[in-house]
């Protein structure tokens, strides 16, 4: 009998090869319903974690657009810089007191705050970014383990102080922290662009194209209506004066009568951007208010006049210098009787211009502030700027203290403003400070502004007899302004000096003046006014002293640079004023257009009341109209995406406060 496998051991080995071909069978369907559920079910989840290994999306941040002057002088530009950081786990621990303490020392950071960084651990923590390239190198050549050095784009602003508290600051993440940089940062800041790439086993980045060029992302230029040459001179003269005088700060304005372009914008201290100080940053010309003074005067009497409040010739009496109004009493620096209005204005009377002040009344002496651009915003595009105030005189004595300058306040800019509308014929006009907006690559126009009237405050004969009568003030024997004479031009403009308000008295200060000259050339045909201001001078405190030695020096500078002959040739004669639009407006009565006036508000009232005009919005994007409307007292009703490509009411336009205006969008072509 053949040997055979006893059934026994056979069934065994069936039931070993059945549970060894079930485990197979559960192993392949375990396998299999692992493969469902990674392929199938998570297998987007799973391909999206396992991209996000090695695909990443890097955002290539833009060069910051330049800023020129009206010339295309740059004053803002872009260079690269050393950033410095450390590597707190590789910073050798024994050393690192000593290391830390001598780097802190060049680059003149606090040494306990670096400590404090370092101490938290992580792998990376900055030290100092976009450092000079004299830190850099200093630090190089210390050859310090753990600290490395990257290459960034720095703000360089490469004519150090000039037009500084114009321009402003950026902050280290290249976002604009004051001034035009603030103002201005979305159209200078450029669209960033994301790049695919791939990520290596070690992390490193690797682009699966090349970068766009910086030259195509790059943000917008900002053409500023600043000429740097008046610029120069006008900061250059008031650090001058200021030590002179001993002061704590000078101003200086410089504005085209016929546009409203700011020509010269100056504050001194100065203020270097490339390493700014916190204490300089203030654009006081813009932002600070102070009690407008005997500038003041010229307003009045050309109110006054155009109202027929008195006449070019009709008397008024000055009290011989002295005058009792109730308990007070007003002071004339040289006393007079009986004299004309131009008298009045030359010699600066008090209670001259208080005795018109007087005719007025208290209603339309309030109105003639607001309508020369007191008490409301200049729009000029300067963030926080106030509004000045014009309250209204209720006794007999803040009346008398207004029409010559006391109890109310302005910014420089409105001061010169004001000064502005009796040279431009009566017409009152917007500052521009930001010319256009361009396109680094293409070269279009963004946004441009233009020549925006606000309204007609006096008529053009009115305008021509102040003239004549500021005239006086620089060319009579005893004027108050006779140190603003210039060689070869007539020039008309007006002082001021007044007394500070003392906070702790309530009263005013026996020896803090603020002092200006305000005045433009050549008389007949004004191409430049130029506004000085000198903050607490010490000595020789009078405008006519301090202020108008400046004046003269800006404004020969000026008309030299822009070719205008003396009054021995022929004088270059300005374009006629343009019209401002208004719809419910009476003629002017001597130039047949159509204009706005100011509504004579009650009581009450707030200066805010009344009229406005629609700014240029063209070019820009929704969110940066919308700020520009709402700094207007305006509400914007947006149609599309983009930038504004029309809007209604157009811009100049004279709407209440609080009007809608529509804004039409488009993407860029």
């Amino acid at each position: 009998m053949r040997a055979g496998i006893e059934p026994r051991t056979a069934r065994w080995m069936a039931i070993r090869i059945g549970i060894v071909a079930l485990a197979f069978a559960v192993g392949f369907v375990v396998v299999a319903a692992r493969a469902v559920q990674l392929q199938i079910l998570q297998g987007d989840r799973l391909g999206g974690m396992a991209r996000d290994q090695y695909l990443r999306e890097l955002t290539q941040k833009p060069r910051r657009g330049t800023i020129t002057d009206r010339n295309g002088a740059v004053l803002a530009g872009n260079a690269e810089a050393d950033s410095i950081f450390v590597d707190p786990r590789t910073f050798p621990a024994g050393a690192r007191t000593r290391d830390l303490a001598r780097l802190a020392k060049a680059l003149q950071l606090d040494h306990k705050l670096l400590e404090k960084k370092v101490a938290k651990g992580v792998r990376f923590a900055w030290v100092k970014r976009r450092v000079s390239p004299a830190e850099a190198e200093q630090v190089r050549a210390m050859k310090l383990a753990g600290v490395g050095f990257v290459k960034e784009t720095r703000r360089y602003y490469p004519r150090r102080e000039l037009a500084g508290q114009i321009l402003g600051i950026v902050g280290d993440d290249g976002e604009g922290l004051e001034g035009v940089e603030k103002a201005w940062d979305e159209s200078l800041q450029g669209e960033a662009m994301r790049l695919p790439s791939l990520r290596d086993a070690r992390g490193a980045h690797l682009l699966g194209a090349g970068p766009a060029p910086e030259r195509v992302l790059e943000g917008a230029r900002v053409e500023l209506t600043i000429d740097q040459g008046l610029q120069n001179a006008a900061e250059r003269a008031l650090v001058q004066a200021v030590a002179q005088a001993r002061a704590a700060s000078g101003m200086a304005v410089a504005i085209d009568p016929a546009t409203g372009e700011i020509l010269a914008l100056a504050t001194a201290p100065l203020l270097n951007p490339n390493a700014p100080r916190r204490e300089d940053l203030r654009n006081r010309a813009v932002l600070d208010t102070f009690e407008v003074g005997s500038t003041a005067k010229a307003i009045v009497l050309a109110r006054a006049l155009d109202e027929g409040a008195i006449t070019p010739t009709g008397p008024i009496f000055c009290e011989n210098g002295r005058w009792t109004i109730g308990k007070h009493t007003i002071h004339d620096h040289k006393g007079l009787g009986w004299v004309p209005p131009a008298r009045v204005m030359a010699a600066s009377s008090n209670i001259g211009a208080a005795k018109v002040g007087g005719k007025l009344g208290r209603e339309r002496l309030q109105q003639a502030f607001l309508a020369f651009g007191f008490g409301e915003r200049t729009q000029v595009g300067v963030a926080g700027e106030p509004r000045g105030q014009i309250p209204f005189p209720k006794a007999e004595i803040s009346l008398a203290n207004m029409s010559f300058g006391q109890g109310l306040t302005a910014t420089p800019l409105q001061i010169t403003l004001a000064m502005g509308a009796i040279a431009n014929r009566g017409i009152l006009m917007k500052p521009w400070l930001v010319r256009r907006v361009v396109d680094p690559v293409s070269g279009d126009v963004l946004s441009e502004a233009v020549p925006t009237p606000v309204r007609r405050v006096i008529s053009a004969e009115t305008a021509a007899q102040i003239s004549l009568w500021l005239e006086g003030v620089v060319a009579d024997a005893d004027g108050t302004g006779k140190k603003a004479r210039l060689e070869g031009w007539r020039v008309a403009g007006k002082t001021g000096t007044a007394q500070k308000a003392d906070a702790a008295t309530g009263g005013y200060s026996a020896d803090k003046r603020f002092s200006s000259f305000v005045g433009f050339a050549p008389a007949d045909a004004p191409r430049v006014v130029i506004g000085v201001f000198i903050d607490e001078p010490k000595g020789d405190v009078y405008g006519g002293d301090v202020a108008a030695p400046v004046f003269r020096e800006l404004t020969e500078h000026a008309l030299k640079a822009r070719g205008v002959p003396t009054t021995g040739g022929a004088l270059a004669a300005l374009p006629p004023p343009l019209p401002v639009p208004a719809a419910d407006a009476a003629p002017d009565r001597d130039e047949g257009v159509a204009l706005p006036t100011v509504e004579v508000p009650a009581r009450r009232a707030s200066p805010d009341a009344g009229a406005v005009a629609v700014p240029v919005l063209q070019g820009l994007p929704a969110r940066a109209a919308l700020r520009r409307l709402e700094s207007a007292d305006l509400a914007g009703d947006i149609r599309g995406s983009g930038r504004v490509t029309a809007q209604a009411p157009r811009a100049g336009e004279v709407v209440r406060r609080g009007t809608r205006v529509r804004l039409t969008l488009a993407p860029p072509g």
